[in-house]
């Protein structure tokens, strides 16, 4: 491959939130999580940035530095990053990409695509050309809100995974029409052979009911608080180590 420019990457830290298989009850990836040196809200800081310089920036500030610390760090599963449903990555930044980190990576990364600000369809069609070619998944983030508030967005994006906002979930099992509600919407996913992913939850009794309409996957503070992982020690030179947490 021929010699790509380096591009300005602004630094961004991130942390990780796990993300259960259901049925096996092990680890099926991370969800990489921007935690601005600030301590300012993340979107807050992305409405700021946005209004100063536009959102594509923040996308390839958001692939590269979550990627890098997925890699660095040898954190195993899927990698899902919050992507612009406005953005794409250029040609070059995209040979950037793929030379900085290499296919097995790319194959593990879940582009997840967000409910704002705007959609962009030229975007979508040469994001998801990228994906296809390098067996990348999408999801669908936070179905229920903003964009993503019904079917015409799954059936648009055809995602791979999609993830029922917390909005949708939080306290649901506290209203019995919001139980059925809820138990609908897993099955219709369900119905359109797309794994169902519930985010936010926070009690054992959202779990189970969730698991009992069947969802797949299975992220929240009940599942796994944000931080960094621990990953499974390897040997080096006859020595186990393991990475610290945060």
């Amino acid at each position: 491959m021929g010699v790509v420019k380096p591009l300005y990457i602004y630094p961004m830290n991130y942390v990780f939130q796990e993300i259960k298989n259901v049925k096996t009850k092990s680890t099926y990836g991370y969800e990489a999580l921007m935690r601005p040196d600030n301590g300012m809200n993340p979107r807050e800081y992305i409405n700021i940035r946005s209004q100063m310089s536009g959102t594509h920036q923040i996308e390839i500030d958001s692939f590269f530095n979550a990627t890098k610390t997925f890699a660095d760090l040898h954190i195993p599963g899927y990698l899902f990053i919050n992507s612009f449903p406005n953005e794409c990555l250029t040609g070059e930044e995209s040979l950037a990409y793929i030379d900085t980190f290499g296919k097995e990576v790319l194959s593990r990364v879940v582009v997840e695509i967000v409910e704002y600000p705007f959609v962009n369809k030229q975007a979508w069609f040469d994001k998801q050309r990228f994906m296809l070619k390098h067996d990348m998944m999408c999801a669908l983030d936070a179905f229920g809100e903003g964009l993503n508030t019904d079917v015409n967005s799954v059936l648009f994006y055809g995602p791979d995974i999609v993830k029922i906002s917390r909005a949708v979930i939080h306290d649901f099992t506290d209203d019995p029409n919001r139980v059925e509600f809820v138990k609908a919407l897993v099955g219709m996913l369900k119905d359109r052979d797309v794994k169902v992913l519930a985010e936010g939850i926070e009690t054992i009794i959202e779990f189970e009911m969730l698991k009992e309409f069947g969802i797949d996957l299975a992220q929240g503070y009940y599942i796994g608080m944000p931080g960094m992982p621990d990953p499974p020690p390897f040997i080096e030179d006859g020595d186990t180590r393991k990475y610290t947490d945060y």
